[in-house]
């Protein structure tokens, strides 16, 4: 599971587009998911395009097409020239004899729906919901957040790195005192940190920032310090304590624990405190908001540092 959910969408008339695009992308946004919708007008445009037709999440197309084209030669050639088998919804203001059409070529996977505005809506949003229960599983859960805290750690990194000419002696304690509080002897061993007088007087975050013992809490951590100094960020929302709890101790959980099932039927995974992480499609859309929330207050805090 990725966070963005991806729909190629072929009709050369974007009428039916354009009614019920926003109600898609709110759907799509309530589930905790950025939408990204690429429209295509013809079979000729479908195959002149360079697509990625594994990184679709749903294929929408009108079985009429302009220039007397069935909407069914592309999915012919969605199915059995490049064995793609992700839902593929089919609509037409004659339904029966799009499904006799896809009867006949012998498609499989294929929805038919109606032009009709509630008919059409409820059957895409409908569908939406299916693919998305089809891998809202605790592995791919892993494997979104894993992937996804990874790149929020590439913007705090980014956000450090910028920070550096800015950095003084007081950020450079704040370092070794808080973020470090635990590796008292850690600076000692690396050339790029210089001790003198029992301060630190020079810390290459750099340097710093590329280490693997710059872990995702100590990087979320500086940043939030970072932060609190940039007066441009003083109604930013970011806040280590609330990140660590939202995004990092959940990742933990997720990388290491295995799943388990309460009595109730509820699969959970345990924190180390023995509290459980319940694993229900309602927490799951939570999470996919939360890194959502957090890499829009990352970037806007990257952005404000190049400003200054």
């Amino acid at each position: 599971m990725k966070l963005t959910y991806k729909i190629l969408w072929i009709d050369n008339d974007d009428s039916i587009y354009q009614n019920h695009q926003d109600d898609i992308y709110e759907h799509l946004e309530d589930l905790g998911f950025e939408p990204q919708i690429e429209i295509l007008q013809d079979f000729q445009s479908f195959q002149d395009a360079d697509l990625d037709l594994k990184s679709y999440d749903l294929f929408i197309l009108d079985y009429k097409l302009k220039n007397g084209e069935n909407g069914n030669q592309i999915v012919q050639e969605i199915r059995e020239e490049h064995s793609i088998y992700t839902e593929i919804i089919f609509y037409s203001g004659v339904p029966d004899e799009a499904r006799q059409q896809i009867f006949d070529d012998r498609l499989n996977g294929v929805y038919i729906t109606s032009r009709k505005y509630d008919e059409f809506e409820d059957d895409v949003l409908g569908i939406i919901d299916v693919t998305i229960k089809k891998v809202q599983d605790v592995n791919n859960l892993r494997g979104l957040i894993m992937a996804e805290v990874a790149e929020l750690d590439r913007i705090k990194k980014r956000i450090i790195k910028k920070f550096t000419s800015q950095v003084d002696d007081s950020f450079k304690l704040y370092i070794k005192d808080n973020v470090f509080a635990q590796l008292k002897g850690f600076f000692d061993e690396f050339d790029w940190v210089k001790k003198e007088d029992d301060s630190y007087k020079v810390i290459n975050l750099n340097n710093l920032a590329e280490h693997f013992i710059f872990d995702s809490a100590k990087k979320a951590k500086t940043v939030y310090k970072i932060k609190r100094k940039i007066p441009a960020c003083s109604s930013n929302e970011y806040i280590f304590q609330e990140y660590k709890k939202n995004i990092i101790d959940k990742r933990n959980v997720l990388a290491h624990q295995e799943e388990e099932t309460r009595d109730d039927g509820i699969k959970i995974l345990k924190y180390p405190n023995g509290k459980d992480l319940e694993f229900t499609p309602e927490h799951c859309i939570q999470i996919r908001k939360d890194i959502k929330r957090y890499k829009k207050l990352l970037e806007e805090i990257n952005s404000k540092i190049e400003e200054i």
